[in-house]
């Protein structure tokens, strides 16, 4: 059997701007140390009412889960560079 070459992957799609209010660090900040805060609250929702949906078929949801990734990664840039400059 030839081999050939696996077909292109998907283009990434374009999101928008994370949903984490911009009083967030404050909050975080201020929190007890046990207390769960999620910055990405909008995004997990949705991904989770996708599932529900969708019975349960995350490929439905891919939109969604990739949606929470890029909130998520894009938050702890955010803390990584609020702790290298000393501000947490």
């Amino acid at each position: 059997m030839p081999l050939t070459k696996p077909p292109p992957p998907p283009p990434k799609p374009e999101f928008e701007e994370p949903s984490t209010p911009k009083d967030f660090n404050d909050k975080f900040k201020a929190k007890e140390t046990t207390k769960y805060m999620n910055p990405c609250a909008l995004e997990e929702k949705a991904s989770m009412k996708c599932l529900d949906e969708n019975n349960y078929d995350k490929r439905q949801c891919d939109y969604y889960f990739m949606q929470y990734k890029e909130c998520k990664k894009k938050w702890m840039e955010n803390r990584r560079t609020l702790r290298r400059a000393g501000q947490l």
